[in-house]
């Protein structure tokens, strides 16, 4: 049944707190990109 999934509680957290993880780092490496894309081109 649908929403009866409370074993699984760890595997739904792993995989929560990887793709925050993921989203952070992407965040971070795009704006880094940006900015040494500024300095390097102006």
């Amino acid at each position: 049944m649908q929403g009866n999934d409370y074993e699984l509680t760890e595997t739904h957290v792993a995989i929560y707190e990887g793709f925050t993880s993921f989203v952070k780092w992407s965040t971070i490496s795009v704006i880094a990109i940006l900015i040494l894309m500024a300095i390097f081109l102006l």
